[in-house]
């Protein structure tokens, strides 16, 4: 169980590495739209990259940092007790809740920001709206994504800890 445990938080520390990556990504697709500006719609969408950018590195650096700690405990322990296995149960459900709420969030702001962008063509503000709804649907969507993965993964890791209970 142990094992399973180091695994689970092994694998968060590299979900916050994807999020570094995507956010150097970021930061070149925010670079290129900012240096080829061809009119005020690249302008925001530069903008809107450059934010977004800070916001996942951010968020990768702090995933790395907390479920790092985690990581190192586990590490360190021989046995795991009654107590943190409890433990680790609790906050496996919380995980799971949060991003079960998250995701109904972000399929919202995708679809709103796709539609608003599509609008935003039409529109006098058409730069505006499109260069700043195509990255809020952009960072949504992969955050989404990301959000579905790591649930499946606690939901198999909550259904494994589920099962070792009754041993304990």
């Amino acid at each position: 169980m142990l094992e399973k445990c180091r695994i689970i938080y092994k694998g968060d520390i590299l979900t916050g590495w994807v999020y570094i990556a995507t956010g150097a990504i970021l930061l070149i697709f925010g670079l290129m739209a900012g240096l080829f500006a061809f009119g005020p719609g690249f302008k925001y969408l530069s903008y809107g990259m450059y934010i977004f950018c800070f916001y996942c590195i951010g968020k990768g650096v702090f995933m790395i940092y907390s479920y790092g700690k985690r990581y190192t405990f586990y590490l360190k322990l021989l046995a795991i007790d009654h107590h943190i296995f409890t433990d680790e149960i609790n906050y496996t459900t919380y995980r799971i809740q949060k991003k079960n709420k998250n995701r109904r969030l972000y399929t919202y702001i995708v679809i709103f920001s796709t539609i608003a962008a599509f609008v935003g063509i039409f529109t006098q503000l058409r730069a505006f709206i499109m260069g700043t709804s195509i990255p809020i649907a952009l960072i949504s969507g992969i955050e989404l994504s990301i959000g579905l993965l790591t649930g499946f993964r606690l939901n198999e890791f909550l259904r494994i800890l589920s099962k070792e209970e009754k041993s304990f």
